[in-house]
């Protein structure tokens, strides 16, 4: 991607790039210099138009598997489903020749019936099959809403703060605590039906912002204690100190030593996420799910009562669901689909990135030509030089 980005800057920053406008504007421009590799503005515009459509088809790609598509997975109780079936002539010849008391009937069977949210490809269509072609991107504004807001309150109070040890982990948690029920009416619009309610009218009751309030703070601030702790092992395992006295690399021993470290900060960071940033995501969604009006249904199967956990609000209970009983209730084969679903995710986003920067590089050799193996030879002699 570093290459990717060189190349559009030196493309623009080109010593001719001045004469690029004059002749889009149909000015006479100077003749070039002997030596110098002239590149019009017109082979350089395809290739700001495939960043450009790239990085929209990625992050709506993007937002469709990791924010509907995971937020289905952590809200979907998969049903059981139970068959009769009767006896055929051939079972009633067998059954004959066994005289038994009791009188023969249909066997009935209870089937485990498969998540939807098993498979990426099932979840898509059963979201098109239930809630039109455009679902695949549903809550997608509200989300932007959410983001736009997010972004200036966590700005706003990280600013406020400066100067203060950990300001900008408070502010994070300050703003997820504030908008905490602008988030739960996303994650309404995402797991309901489609009806035709606004989007205020999906927000919960200020009685609500208690329960979601916490949940919402910790969701936030788990992926800076994630962070915080693998740089911490990082530099216990000295990795910040490479390049300096008494820290180089010059054995294979010593190579193999930094691969061993390497991996286990890698390994460590994954650990922090299962176990520090996924139940926070996880109960955060689930708490907020609980507080869905009884009168809207989920497009995915969804227990109310979280195995029994939650009475509903018509039996007389809260029909909210507590903070550890989110995630206990969420049980182990929940979580391993839920692990894969992000594994598969990123394996897909990365590929869709690569895909991308081969018809990028692709399209600068095929437009620029000879400029393009000029500039990435330039590129490649300045990082030499740099380290």
């Amino acid at each position: 991607m570093t290459v990717l980005v060189e190349l559009a800057r030196r493309a623009v920053s080109h010593p001719q790039a001045s004469s690029f406008v004059k002749r889009a504007l149909g000015r006479p421009e100077p003749m070039s210099r002997p030596g110098d590799m002239s590149i019009s503005i017109w082979q350089v515009v395809p290739i700001y138009a495939t960043i450009f459509i790239a990085a929209i088809g990625i992050s709506l790609f993007s937002y469709m598997l990791n924010q509907v598509v995971v937020t289905l997975c952590m809200v979907e109780s998969p049903v059981a489903a139970i068959t009769v079936t009767h006896e055929t002539s051939n079972d009633k010849e067998d059954s004959n020749e066994k005289e038994t008391l009791l009188e023969a009937g249909p066997t009935i069977t209870l089937v485990n019936a498969k998540p939807i949210t098993a498979s990426i490809r099932a979840t898509v269509r059963h979201l098109v099959a239930h809630a039109g072609r455009w679902s695949r991107f549903r809550g997608f504004k509200i989300h932007c809403f959410y983001s736009f807001l997010s972004g200036l309150a966590t700005t706003f109070f990280s600013g406020a703060l400066q100067g203060m040890p950990g300001s900008a982990v408070v502010g994070a948690a300050i703003s997820a605590a504030l908008l905490a029920n602008v988030h739960a009416a996303w994650t309404h619009k995402v797991v309901a039906m489609p009806t035709d309610g606004l989007f205020w009218g999906r927000i919960p009751s200020k009685a609500h912002w208690k329960t979601l309030a916490v949940p919402a703070a910790l969701k936030a601030v788990m992926p800076y204690v994630s962070m915080y702790l693998t740089a911490g092992v990082f530099m216990l395992l000295k990795l910040n100190k490479l390049g300096y006295e008494g820290h180089s690399i010059e054995t294979c021993a010593d190579k193999i030593g930094l691969i061993a470290r390497v991996l286990a900060v890698i390994v460590f960071a994954i650990t922090c996420t299962l176990f520090l940033c996924l139940p926070a995501m996880v109960t955060l969604v689930r708490i907020e799910a609980s507080l869905l009006p009884e009168d809207q249904d989920t497009i995915v199967p969804f227990d109310r009562t979280f195995g029994g956990k939650v009475v509903s609000k018509i039996m007389g209970g809260t029909g909210v669901v507590g903070f550890l009983d989110a995630w206990r209730s969420f049980n182990w084969e929940a979580r391993r689909r839920l692990i894969k679903l992000f594994t598969k995710n990123f394996f897909i986003t990365i590929g869709m990135f690569v895909f991308v920067l081969h018809v990028v590089a692709i399209e600068a050799f095929v437009f620029m030509g000879e400029a393009a193996g000029e500039i990435l030879a330039q590129a490649h002699r300045e990082m030499a030089v740099s380290n």
